[in-house]
């Protein structure tokens, strides 16, 4: 495996530990939380460069966001792509898909100390973090590396976040009501856009802008909630 590769894997599993242990400086590691799902925001100007340097024609609108991750040039680079594709930037693209994870899941653990005491939110971040480590290993594992593996540590990331934020929606109605209505729009987003994805095979529906409104619209919701939780805790410090 190339050294890169193997650097994201150690600094996955690092930070994955280390994220608990920060957890007990609980002034500090709340803000920690925040700032890195703010910087989620980030991912799509990345993905933007990375298209923009691409040696073949990428389509937004059909192509799957792993086909810019891909480390070889060709048509059939893997099982299901029967088209032309060539990334230059793959690596850039890998490491912004594990550092992706690796911002949801750190932020997921440190900023659980800062919802209400429930059991449902323990149960969502639980989720939010399989979310995070099922993004980093589909950067870790490129498409055209193993595909099997590439496809099977990105779907659950393609569905636990939605039973997580219904749960952190429903723990937080009675604090944050606006906040839980805004977990609830960004559910419906996320939703529909995963059943969308279910009938692509059948329909003629853009696949590349649906999985990008479904990742996206959760990655706008852990920006938009860090920045409430955040202001909402120099409020009330």
């Amino acid at each position: 495996m190339n050294f890169w590769y193997i650097l994201m894997i150690i600094f996955t599993i690092m930070t994955f530990f280390a994220s608990f242990i920060i957890r007990r400086k609980q002034n500090r590691s709340a803000l920690i939380g925040y700032i890195t799902w703010i910087l989620l925001s980030l991912y799509f100007i990345v993905e933007y460069i990375v298209i923009k340097t691409t040696e073949a024609p990428y389509n937004f609108y059909k192509q799957p966001m792993s086909d810019l991750g891909v480390t070889t040039c060709g048509k059939n680079t893997y099982d299901i792509a029967n088209y032309l594709i060539c990334s230059p930037n793959h690596l850039l693209m890998n490491w912004t898909f594990t550092l992706t994870g690796i911002a949801i899941f750190v932020g997921a653990i440190l900023i659980q100390p800062s919802w209400p005491n429930h059991r449902r939110i323990k149960l969502a971040t639980i989720l939010l973090i399989i979310f995070g480590l099922s993004y980093s290993v589909s950067g870790i594992i490129p498409a055209d590396i193993n595909f099997k593996w590439h496809t099977l540590s990105a779907l659950p990331g393609m569905v636990v976040h939605i039973p997580a934020l219904i749960m952190i929606g429903n723990s937080v109605k009675t604090k944050w009501p606006k906040l839980s209505i805004w977990t609830y729009v960004c559910v419906f987003i996320s939703t529909t856009s995963l059943l969308l994805l279910f009938f692509q095979p059948f329909f003629d529906l853009p696949g590349g802008l649906l999985q990008r409104i479904l990742y996206g619209s959760v990655y706008l919701w852990m920006t938009v909630t860090a920045i409430i939780l955040w202001k909402y805790e120099r409020i009330t410090n």
